[in-house]
């Protein structure tokens, strides 16, 4: 389905979405028509599904990272609790998982008083049994990019 030329304007809009279709045809030695038309044909098939700014949490004041493990009463209720869990701005990332835990969350607040309300506010859905919160001390790398062959 992919072939090289796609991969390499992959991995350049991976690198830098904002890349314009002169630029990516001057690395590749295309025309920038050729690019537009490969760069559509990639987002009509799904492929890139979106583009975004990646902003720096500490200067919007979140500085706190943190995994929440969410365990739940009745799993048949997992996608519902799931759809109220997206509702809360701070959670970055919903997960459903196998083992320990249904849900794991990737929230991000401005400290740990923020984070108590937070869980506190999880709690709070009817189907939440308990929540078990890893707060992160470092990262070391984090990104949204896919690996591309």
């Amino acid at each position: 389905m992919l072939d090289q030329k796609d991969k390499i304007i992959l991995k350049i809009l991976q690198n830098n979405a904002r890349t314009s279709n002169a630029e990516i045809a001057r690395h590749m030695g295309m025309t920038a028509s050729a690019i537009y038309e490969r760069v559509k044909k990639l987002e009509k098939a799904g492929i890139v599904k979106d583009y975004e700014a990646r902003l720096e949490p500490s200067v919007l004041g979140l500085n706190l990272l943190a995994f929440v493990l969410i365990s739940l009463y009745d799993l048949t209720k997992m996608r519902a609790t799931g759809k109220e869990l997206a509702q809360f701005d701070k959670i970055q990332e919903l997960h459903y998982i196998a083992g320990k835990g249904s849900i794991l969350a990737k929230v991000r607040t401005s400290g740990t008083e923020d984070l108590e309300m937070l869980l506190d506010s999880i709690n709070l859905i009817e189907n939440v049994k308990m929540t078990e919160s890893t707060i992160v001390l470092k990262t070391e790398k984090e990104t949204s990019a896919l690996y591309v062959e």
